[in-house]
């Protein structure tokens, strides 16, 4: 396994001991809920969890990456909804730690800290869909304001989030780069929150449709530099995929735990089930493959944290935590037999985040188109 420093094993301990005492017992009553779970995003300020950013440029940053995945890997082994809550809240972070001005970070920095701001991360559009570059929403500058007019969809944290950094065309031109980042916060006049999504899993996680029509913002709510929002764009969507693959490892970890606790409790003619190599086997299947996400995750948050290209690596991981999330869910579901398709179970829950993990932040499909251009057009010995 990946060989954490002893500060890091320390506050991975911290998490997981406050995953099992104050998560994992209340979970299934909050997934069941459908309620998004304020108190425990709140819980999570208060303890100093949300101190850290996926950026560690500035000194706003108290804790590297690699910390920030274990967090993330550690909340979504309690509820997956956490983890997918809290992906678009450090996109946002990082923007307002390494790009945006002094004084709106200064204003918000604080609050994000504590848990009392809750970001999203605003660049998909219904016409875009993986192209996020194919982006309608405008931007014009008009005095010591910015106006806004477009609509943003699938957005997680719509409507419950405080403010959200979005994605704009600001130049006359057709350049499909032409793009920068804004921050506008929910109380801005000509922000329209429009229908909800009803999605499979992640029941507390909320995603919807923002519209923004004439929403004028102040001048200082540009992040980074006009016209060229691009490679900010590019970063927080490795940082997306990042995030999600450890989201996707927390879950296919509960999943395993789960697994084995019912096979080591349950007897078929005399012996437990884990006695059996038809259960067995797939558990020793399922270490295997979830020890192998869990190596490469933390081997390419390394790559983020030191400042090293890693575009492909987090591609690549995007695609083989998607396919070990689903697979441990589903063969951990199989073990349970009919109890595990039970609304009560907690790998009923397991299995329905699992499907969120394939589309969050890049599809199977994308993330190999990603990788198999790098290849095909770049000098193998980059990789190999």
């Amino acid at each position: 396994m990946y060989d954490f420093t002893q500060e890091q094993l320390d506050f991975r301990k911290n998490i997981r001991e406050f995953v099992d005492k104050e998560v994992l017992p209340q979970a299934q009553r909050i997934d069941i809920s459908s309620k998004f779970p304020y108190q425990i995003i709140k819980r999570c300020g208060e303890l100093g969890f949300l101190d850290h950013l996926f950026s560690s440029e500035t000194n706003y940053s108290n804790m590297e990456v690699t910390r920030g995945v274990i967090f993330l890997e550690e909340i979504s082994r309690g509820l997956g909804s956490l983890g997918l809550i809290l992906c678009p809240h450090f996109q946002g972070t990082t923007l307002l730690s390494t790009a945006a001005s002094e004084s709106l970070r200064t204003e918000l920095i604080k609050q994000v800290y504590t848990g009392e701001k809750l970001f999203a991360y605003a660049i998909s559009e219904a016409s875009g869909g993986t192209n996020a570059l194919d982006i309608a929403t405008i931007a014009v500058r008009d005095g010591a304001e910015w106006v806004i007019n477009g609509t943003k969809c699938w957005i997680t944290n719509a409507g419950i989030a405080d403010g959200y950094f979005i994605s704009a065309r600001t130049a006359s031109s057709s350049q499909r780069r032409s793009i920068s980042f804004f921050y506008i916060d929910s109380s801005d006049i000509g922000v329209i929150h429009r229908e909800r999504n009803k999605m499979i899993g992640c029941n507390n996680s909320v995603m919807g449709t923002v519209q923004f029509k004439d929403c004028r913002i102040p001048a200082n709510r540009l992040i980074g530099i006009e016209n060229e929002g691009y490679t900010l764009m590019k970063d927080t969507l490795n940082q997306g995929r990042l995030g999600i693959s450890a989201v996707a490892a927390g879950i296919a970890q509960r999943a395993l735990e789960l697994a084995i606790t019912f096979s080591g409790s349950r007897k078929y003619y005399g012996r437990k089930l884990s006695s059996n190599q038809g259960i067995g086997f797939p558990i020793a299947e399922m270490y295997a493959h979830i020890s192998a996400l869990k190596n490469t995750l933390y081997h390419t948050a390394s790559l983020c944290e030191n400042k090293k290209p890693y575009s492909v690596e987090v591609s690549a991981l995007k695609i083989l935590a998607n396919e070990v999330c689903s697979q441990a869910c589903q063969q951990a579901q199989e073990i349970h037999g009919a109890y595990g398709l039970s609304k009560d179970s907690e790998i009923e829950r397991c299995l329905r985040d699992s499907y969120m993990m394939t589309t969050a932040e890049g599809t199977t499909q994308a993330c190999k188109i990603a990788v198999a251009s790098a290849l095909s057009n770049q000098p193998l010995e980059q990789y190999f």
